[in-house]
């Protein structure tokens, strides 16, 4: 029987790949053709926060990487989007490498002009990363499965998502300044990094302000209990209410997504069980569909009949590593809570479930479920 187990993931490659581009689109002609004699170590000039980001999502690497040697080394995966099933193919008959693979799948251009020259030299390394994603130390997973939406669903995301950051970012605001009336917050954010969807089809979020918004977050809730909370309601429920409605409909984009997302699932494991026995089988997801994947998983009762059993693994250390990529959906889903308790409202049932989780926390119970235990 098969063990099945559901890793949240954060490519290196996507956080790579923004800050090269983020830093190319700053460079004059001369510092290009400077660069262009000494390809080597570009990061070391990259800004300092885009730094802190590539630090961070290669610890995370090297933690997936660790996992997934405890699970199986040739585990076979499923990923990627469901509109690559031509390189699917090659990749699952030998007719590529792993590198071709991933050279492909991220259309690495031959290019040696300028800039794009530049990108090829330094995205190539970071390719040889990603290998070991789909490359055991001594020889390839038997297949590798593509699930995720197609992209036109992924497209249609991309501008109810960043709405949603917009009104997020000006209903925050309009929080501190009010709070910032009747009391000076003190801890101000370190690094902040995004990258707009738009870029690449992929939002790179880095910021390390969990101790700013938590003060921020509590100052508010403490304020909203005293006499003052007359006076909070006035100056933020028009900011509140816009998020609020902008919130639920991408919550509804996102819970059509993962349920899209799920049936691909399934009709992959189906394929994996009709070609052979595979006694380890990895689903790697982005963090903000893993609590929706996870309870669909755990509620499935087809599994067992496909000879597949779910397993469990701590990923404690990996939700850890994760944070400061984690923290601007965790403000927003925490906004959430804030904007219902500032406009008297409850939360609809519908967006009440693992579904509307946009972040797993450290207490999310994992895949195993003998005796109810979490990890």
């Amino acid at each position: 029987m098969s063990q099945l187990f559901l890793i949240p993931i954060i490519s290196v490659f996507d956080v790579h790949d923004v800050a090269i581009r983020e830093w190319l689109g700053r460079l004059d002609e001369s510092a290009l053709r400077n660069h262009l004699e000494y390809p080597f170590k570009l990061d070391r000039f990259f800004p300092e926060d885009s730094q802190h980001a590539l630090v961070s999502v290669d610890e995370i690497h090297n933690e997936i990487l660790r996992l997934l040697d405890i699970i199986n080394p040739r585990a076979v995966f499923l990923d990627i989007s469901v509109d690559f099933v031509e390189l699917e193919n090659k990749y699952n008959e030998r007719l590529i490498s792993p590198l071709e693979f991933w050279s492909d799948y991220y259309q690495i251009s031959a290019s040696v002009d300028g800039s794009q020259a530049l990108y090829c030299v330094y995205i190539k390394g970071i390719i040889d990363k990603e290998i070991r994603l789909i490359e055991s130390r001594e020889r390839l997973p038997l297949s590798v499965v593509f699930y995720g939406q197609d992209i036109k669903s992924r497209e249609e995301l991309i501008p109810v998502y960043e709405h949603t950051r917009d009104t997020d970012d000006e209903f925050l605001l309009q929080v501190a300044r009010t709070i910032n009336e009747i009391a000076s917050l003190h801890k101000l954010p370190e690094h902040l990094w995004y990258a707009p969807m738009q870029v690449r089809q992929t939002a790179i979020s880095y910021e390390e302000t969990e101790e700013f918004y938590n003060e921020l977050l509590n100052r508010l809730k403490r304020l909203l209990k005293f006499k003052v909370r007359s006076y909070i309601i006035k100056s933020l429920s028009g900011h509140a209410l816009e998020f609020l409605q902008a919130y639920e409909k991408f919550l509804d984009y996102k819970m059509r997504i993962d349920e899209l997302k799920f049936s691909n699932i399934l009709d992959g494991l189906k394929l994996l069980t009709i070609q052979s026995e595979h006694p380890s089988i990895v689903i790697f997801c982005t963090p903000m569909h893993y609590c929706a994947l996870l309870d669909s998983l755990k509620k499935d009762r087809l599994l067992a009949g496909m000879g597949i059993r779910t397993g469990d693994i701590d990923i404690r250390a990996l939700l850890n590593k994760m944070k400061p990529f984690l923290q601007k959906n965790r403000i927003m889903q925490s906004n959430y809570d804030i904007a219902l308790n500032i406009l008297g409202f409850k939360k609809s049932p519908r967006f009440d479930n693992p579904g509307s989780r946009l972040i797993p926390s450290l207490d999310t119970p994992h895949l195993n479920l003998q005796n109810g235990s979490t990890s």
